[in-house]
């Protein structure tokens, strides 16, 4: 998704923003130590690596020890859980929904509240730029979260699931090679790699392909965007046959299933993934640019 937003931008925003990153309180560790090879030899994608970097920082902080753990990781910013029911409904009254932000930024708000509050933070005069450097790891991160259909949406029973599957990380499944469960599956839809080149050159196949569609959508307010993506989730992710699988197991009284991703079931994926991802990316730069100069 970075890589989409950072062709969108004008030289003049790409430079403000990375000069705010370079503020992050873990810009050394985080970010320098880890310049790939690739980049080191050629100091033209430098600034881009670092935005796309900035946007993948808020996976990091969960494998931080302790105390730098406390500090940074956020873990229920990542998702916000409507709850669809395998059958009879379930207690599920302790769930965030709750799309407001009341000003506070605190560890137990949803991937909604927890984007509106770092967007303010961007926009707060007062703020520093170490402040807006996180603030800004957050919402490259979230704009993207916001969007994946599994981090819209969580599957509740009282026999399998009486907390929820965790937006897909209880549901086991095979036919993937080493991707083993539904939510891995729909993160890496688009291919997990790590390569400078075969991002850049996927991002603008997608912006070719659906650039237009998504500019469309750009100005899209944020609270409809986990509900697209929870509708998505409803229909391509807990399919008939997932949620029938689980129903049949319950019924016979055996242990919860491994269900088989077919051909049809992935090509939905990967489309699904494709237009979510460019829609978010073109949402973001929207929103980066009314913080931004042009």
């Amino acid at each position: 998704m970075a890589a989409i937003s950072w062709d969108l931008m004008t030289s003049k925003q790409q430079n403000y923003w990375v000069d705010i990153l370079k503020y992050h309180p873990r810009y050394k560790q985080d970010f320098k130590q880890n310049i790939p090879k690739q980049v080191k030899r050629n100091p033209l994608y430098l600034n881009e690596w670092i935005f796309r970097q900035a946007a993948r920082w808020s996976d990091l902080p969960r494998n931080f020890h302790s105390g730098l753990k406390e500090k940074y990781h956020r873990g229920s910013w990542h998702y916000i859980n409507y709850p669809l029911y395998l059958d009879k409904k379930i207690n599920t009254k302790s769930l965030n929904l709750n799309t407001n932000f009341n000003g506070e930024l605190h560890k137990h708000l949803n991937v909604i509240q927890a984007l509106k509050g770092n967007l303010a933070i961007l926009s707060k005069q007062g703020a520093t730029k170490r402040q807006k450097a996180i603030a800004l790891c957050w919402v490259l991160h979230l704009v993207g979260d916001s969007h994946q259909p599994l981090h819209s949406t969580a599957l509740f029973d009282k026999h399998y699931f009486p907390k929820g599957d965790r937006g897909g990380n209880l549901i086991q499944i095979k036919g993937q090679g080493r991707v083993k469960n539904l939510h891995w599956y729909w993160d890496s839809r688009l291919d997990n790699t790590t390569s400078f080149r075969i991002i850049d050159l996927k991002a603008r196949k997608l912006t070719n392909k659906l650039g237009k569609q998504a500019s469309n959508q750009q100005r899209q307010a944020i609270n409809k965007w986990s509900k697209k993506a929870n509708k998505l989730a409803l229909k391509y992710a807990y399919t008939k046959k997932v949620l029938k699988a689980h129903k049949q197991a319950k019924r016979k009284g055996q242990k919860q299933p491994t269900i088989l991703i077919n051909t049809d079931y992935d090509k939905n994926a990967r489309k699904i993934a494709e237009n979510q991802i460019t829609d978010a990316a073109y949402q973001l730069v929207y929103l980066l640019s009314s913080l931004s100069p042009s």
